[in-house]
């Protein structure tokens, strides 16, 4: 039997974390709170997903035992907690529960919420395994972590301009409870009883009101726009310094689309705190005043009231599941949608190659028309809540005034308190309607908050640890191994290298081997899974790795040119900002002939990425912008992979008379054959060291690789 207990939600929030999601809210069924960023902080985010094998490791890791089952049905009877299904033969979701006749199935699916689907919506996904747990005896329950809420935090920081703001919306909604004391007073006193003497006192009265109310508006108009501002400053700038101190491994599991989508709801959450919280305690307040002022002048019509204010609740209550899954989808979707649109345009010259921008329009489009039939269920049911709220609103007065009718003429109250009260009344179904509103924000933002705590909750790099203040670049790999997957194999394996300040060392080896992982792991962009890699002395994993990559030039495969002008780009990181010293420098990249020959010369503009440059020239602004660091380590892969051999026989003499450590991983052999060492790279390790001589001699790999190049230059020559 399935025990009544719920299930939370947790979604997951990149392509290939489903099966991470699914173990993190098995365990938190099983009362073991743990966030999805902690276990992709312990075992890593795959970019191929997750096997049911490694399910069951990252369980057991939790004293929770795993055990796969293939079925061809999954029966009521089989199951008395939450399991794991296989589902589409790609992803993983969570079955919670299962109907007494087996027909309906309540599954969480990580990536788009819980819902109910029958058993033939079921079996057409059903991929045939199921993963199910059992508490080993060594299995400890754990309370949620205390943490600081992320958005609270930002909030309190403001409490001045908070508490400004609601000390002028208080006063405002003063004038709303005075008002219909007012009226009642007119009705009564004036009206009824022809008190025409009053006439003028009454105009001034309502002019002071008037521009009181004006003038407590304007301040508070203000005084929001002051606090959205430094909410959006605040939660921005946390956002995104977090964001820039992520380790590279997070960046490579995420989209850019998604990244920059997750930065541009920043803003939506600063309109929905600034505006909807504060209606919120407002709207609280009020209620409580409306109702309290409705009873003193009459209790029975209060009761109609409240009744009608409670039907309004409960429609909103209900519909609660189905406006949080409608904003997750929409919120999904919509990522989805920028995602692709964002990669599309950045490969836009394969798209041009492949003639693929027909195909590419159409699966837009589909994603485009996804979001927006959710957008529009979802508006269609929002707008039908607040309409029966605004519908209440709307015919309350009148509804009151039929109801009030006799007790006027019986004498039970008088005309204007019947007045103020019909006033009160329509004032206090206001703020219930607001409520909702803000109910429903307040749900989509908690589906924004989902994806800026997952960046919030991922651990940083290291950052705040100990820095060499005489950097001399003294490397030392000590069996060093590494992969990029937690159950992946080993992309280097038992590395024991050391590179003395100033060699100039060569790492060669065929494509896969291994040699751009290990330039990484000098740049600390991946960290060793076993082993230690130490400069002068100090390990890695201790040391502050911005200060490192300071004193580091480097050139990798990936490396691309910002969007700004020639000048900008070489000088980006340098203290030394002199045009001569700029000069310099693209002297000994080769490109300051290149550089001249521009229409601006050094102020030329470079497109994104550097697009309206040749590969060559590219090659050679990195490396200018590399060099100007006047780095202690220059690392170079691949950097010189798209010159002529003229452009880089010049280079690697200019490179061979700067005095600094140089490791230079190439593909052609014929350029670094003038290293003071060349290491050999097969299958993730050094399989041989040397000079060119004394690898020739060797009659090695080395030696069938370089031969091997000169016969295709040969073929090629002939040709």
């Amino acid at each position: 039997m399935f025990s009544k207990k719920k299930t939370p939600y947790i979604e997951q929030m990149e392509h290939s974390e489903c099966g991470l999601a699914c173990i993190a809210m098995i365990l938190n069924y099983h009362s073991y709170q743990i966030s999805l960023a902690e276990i992709r902080d312990q075992f890593g985010a795959s970019k191929k997903g997750t096997s049911l094998h490694n399910l069951i490791e990252i369980s057991n890791f939790y004293k929770v035992n795993g055990k796969v089952f293939k079925a061809e049905k999954v029966e009521r009877s089989m199951i008395d907690s939450p399991i794991v299904v296989f589902w589409e033969s790609k992803h993983y979701i969570i079955l919670e529960k299962i109907n007494k006749n087996n027909k309906k199935f309540t599954i969480i699916d990580p990536a788009h919420g819980k819902r109910s689907i029958t058993d033939k919506e079921f079996y057409e996904k059903y991929s045939g395994y199921i993963l199910t747990f059992t508490l080993s005896k060594d299995f400890i329950k754990r309370k949620k972590q205390s943490k600081t809420n992320f958005l609270w935090s930002h909030i309190i920081k403001q409490k001045k301009v908070l508490f400004t703001v609601l000390l002028a919306s208080f006063i405002l909604q003063g004038f709303g409870m005075v008002i219909p004391k007012i009226t009642q007073w007119i009705t009564d006193s004036v009206i009824l009883k022809e008190q025409t003497n009053y006439i003028n006192l009454i105009g001034v009265m309502v002019l002071i009101i008037y521009l009181f109310y004006q003038l407590f508006s304007i301040a508070r108009g203000y005084m929001i726009a002051r606090l959205q501002t430094l909410i959006d400053s605040s939660l921005m700038s946390t956002f995104i310094a977090k964001l820039f101190n992520l380790p590279y491994s997070f960046f490579e599991t995420r989209t850019s689309g998604d990244l920059i989508y997750r930065a541009n709801s920043n803003t939506l959450i600063r309109q929905i705190l600034s505006s909807r919280v504060i209606a919120l305690v407002i709207d609280t307040i009020l209620i409580i005043g409306y109702a309290a002022m409705m009873f003193y002048i009459k209790w029975q019509l209060t009761l109609i009231v409240l009744g009608l204010s409670i039907l309004i609740v409960t429609t909103m209550l209900l519909s609660t599941r189905i406006i949080r899954n409608l904003s997750d989808k929409n919120l999904l979707i919509q990522t989805k949608t920028q995602s692709y649109l964002t990669e599309s345009i950045y490969g836009i010259c394969d798209v041009k190659v492949l003639g693929a921008e027909e195909k590419i329009f159409k699966t837009w489009f589909q994603l485009f028309k996804q979001h927006l039939k959710i957008s529009q269920k979802q508006s269609f049911i929002t707008s039908s809540l607040e309409s029966l709220g605004i519908g209440i609103q709307f015919i309350t007065p009148l509804f009151l005034l039929w109801v009030g009718i006799n007790m006027v003429i019986s004498r039970e109250i008088s005309l204007g308190e019947l007045l103020a009260f019909n006033s009160l009344a329509a004032s206090f179904i206001v703020p219930i309607v607001s409520m909702g509103t803000t109910y429903s924000q307040l749900l989509l933002l908690g589906s924004y908050m989902q994806r800026l705590q997952d960046v919030v909750e991922t651990k940083s790099e290291n950052s705040n640890t100990e820095e060499i203040k005489d950097f001399k670049g003294y490397i030392e790999f000590k069996d060093v191994s590494f992969k990029y997957e937690y159950f992946g194999k080993n992309i280097l394996s038992s590395i024991d290298l050391t590179i003395k300040p100033g060699e100039r060392v060569a790492i060669v080896g065929a494509s896969g081997s291994g040699k751009s992982s290990l330039a990484k792991l000098l740049l600390g962009l991946n960290l060793p899974t076993e082993g230690s890699l130490t400069y002068d002395g100090q390990d890695i994993k201790n040391l502050n790795l911005q200060s490192i990559r300071r004193r580091i030039g480097a050139v990798l495969q990936e490396t691309r040119l910002f969007h700004g002008s020639i000048l900008e780009n070489i000088e980006l990181l340098s203290e030394e900002k002199s045009l001569d010293n700029i000069i310099e420098i693209a002297k000994t990249a080769d490109i300051h002939e290149d550089i001249l020959k521009q229409p601006m010369g050094y102020y030329t503009m470079i497109s994104e990425g550097g697009n309206n440059f040749s590969g060559g020239q590219r090659q050679r602004l990195l490396l200018a912008r590399a060099l100007m660091k006047k780095p202690k380590l220059l690392i170079l892969d691949e950097a010189t992979s798209a010159l002529d051999n003229l452009s880089e026989a010049r280079i690697q003499e200019n490179l061979q008379k700067l005095n600094c450590t140089q490791i230079i991983i190439a593909h052609r052999l014929s350029t670094v054959i003038n290293a003071d060492r060349i290491l050999v790279m097969h299958d993730g390790e050094i399989i041989e060291s040397g000079t060119h001589e004394e690898l020739l001699d060797k009659m090695g790999y080395y030696y069938s690789l370089y031969y091997g190049e000169k016969e295709k230059m040969n073929e090629k020559i002939s040709i």
